[in-house]
């Protein structure tokens, strides 16, 4: 019964893990991420990794304020104290590179969420996975790796999207101000007598 739960709990985390990449709009990013915290700190707790889970409810708690406390610098100092509660309980349920992989995965995660950005966001979500992955093989968090993958895989393939938006965009501007003619005159000092122009 407790693989089955587990197992429930893991498919709604994946479900959010996949869906929130392809969401711009930061409200609504948080919101998926919430859930799939959620469900992760439950998962982790039915697999026996307390550290994991404390993180992820504590991960949980900052998506909450993210999405509902309107001034950054109460979010931000509200970040900072449970990112210190977050180190007290790893302390407390401390087992080993496990608990250092969950603390610091998890520290990332934080930062990424006070992110406004949703690219910086993901680009600090994926500094930040490996930990994780690291954390869930010494666990045993089969479910959480799958998860891990088709995190980084959507993350990765978002932000390479986004690059390649910019760069086209880049190439349109520069290529705008190309076709546009610019006169130079040869002689600025005969500016009454000009006898030649240059044009790009």
């Amino acid at each position: 019964m407790a693989v089955v739960i587990a197992t429930a709990f893991g498919c709604v985390a994946l479900l959010c893990v996949v869906s929130w990449p392809f969401f711009s709009d930061y409200r609504t990013v948080v919101k998926i991420q919430s859930a799939g915290a959620a469900a992760f700190a439950l998962y982790f707790l039915m697999l026996g990794s307390p550290t994991a889970a404390i993180a992820c409810l504590i991960s949980c708690s900052q998506l909450v304020i993210s999405a509902s406390v309107r001034d950054r610098y109460v979010v931000t100092r509200l970040y900072g104290a449970s990112l210190i509660l977050l180190a007290c309980l790893s302390v407390v349920t401390w087992h080993g590179i496990a608990s250092a992989l969950a603390f610091t995965g998890s520290s990332l995660g934080s930062l990424a969420r006070l992110q406004t950005s949703t690219t910086r966001m993901k680009g600090l979500f994926l500094i930040g996975a490996p930990f994780w992955l690291a954390h869930n093989l010494m666990v045993g968090a089969l479910f959480a790796l799958g998860t891990d993958l088709v995190s980084l895989t959507s993350n990765m393939a978002n932000l390479l999207k986004f690059m390649a938006r910019r760069r086209r965009s880049a190439v349109e501007n520069a290529g705008s101000l190309v076709d546009r003619p610019v006169e130079i005159c040869l002689y600025p000092a005969r500016a009454d007598k000009i006898l030649t122009f240059v044009r790009f």
